[in-house]
């Protein structure tokens, strides 16, 4: 009997440290709005969903899904109707496969996609990972994708940065996937197949034929080999107008691959 009661007077003991370690990391870093910076009460809401995130009034702004109708080529999404090719991919078809997104590049999106490139709020990926993931499960799964490929940055702009933010985005895809599945993906994650060995300079606000002349022979395959007859995942953060994952794609079915599918977090 002496023995239950010590048993739960410890266990109600390291309840208590715990609450109190939280209270003092809450102290010491408060938990904020990833976009505005007000304080959140992280009681409210479960880790890393968007409520934990983000407040209300950011909230309102709208986060919305990638979601038809949508071209099933290029992924532009129309305002109404069914899904249908759109003007451009009739005109000409683009050589990536498909294009699909876990988001649309619209409300709270436009806002907090810029602090998580340009201002380092690496904690977003916290956020972004597992939209990411299900998007992934949603468009590809059945794909027979062979290779997952983030877009790489040039080393100068790897250092400028500190990261590589298309990266980040699928680095715990494998553990993900594992975990639900209880088995390794038959797909890989690579970085090192695909390299950016010219520095560009930003592609915002160019139109698309500039930013393609912009891109042209940016990339190189590093490994023939490792793409040959492989259907590729490329990974990035926005889709605009396709500059830099077509020049990708152009690259990596030059060098022998298969397909070459698009996987990004928002699609403009």
């Amino acid at each position: 009997m002496l023995q239950v009661f010590r048993n739960h007077k410890a266990i109600a003991f390291g309840r208590c440290l715990k609450a109190t370690a939280r209270f003092c990391h809450a102290l010491v870093f408060p938990h904020q709005c990833m976009k505005c910076r007000v304080l959140l009460d992280p009681g409210t809401a479960a880790p890393h969903t968007v409520q934990a995130c983000f407040c209300k009034t950011c909230l309102s702004m709208g986060l919305p899904l990638f979601a038809p109708p949508f071209c099933p080529r290029c992924g532009l999404q129309f305002a109404t109707g069914e899904n249908h090719l759109c003007e451009a991919c009739l005109k000409r078809l683009p050589r990536i496969h498909q294009v699909r997104a876990a988001l649309s590049y619209q409300g709270l999106v436009k806002d907090i996609l810029p602090l998580f490139k340009y201002q380092a709020r690496l904690s977003l990926t916290r956020f972004f990972e597992p939209l990411m993931f299900d998007a992934f499960s949603l468009f590809f799964e059945k794909a027979d994708i062979h290779r997952i490929l983030p877009i790489p940055l040039h080393a100068r702009k790897v250092r400028q940065r500190g990261f590589n933010q298309s990266f980040l985005l699928v680095r715990r895809f494998s553990k993900t996937y594992a975990s639900i599945h209880g088995v390794q993906p038959l797909w890989q994650v690579d970085t090192t197949s695909l390299k950016r060995d010219r520095y560009t300079s930003s592609q915002t606000g160019l139109d698309v034929a500039v930013r393609r002349k912009n891109l042209k022979n940016a990339f190189q395959v590093t490994d023939p080999a490792a793409v040959k007859d492989c259907n590729i995942l490329l990974v990035d953060d926005v889709y605009t107008t396709g500059a830099t994952c077509g020049e990708a794609a152009r690259m990596l079915l030059a060098a022998g691959a298969n397909r070459v599918d698009v996987l990004v977090l928002a699609r403009a």
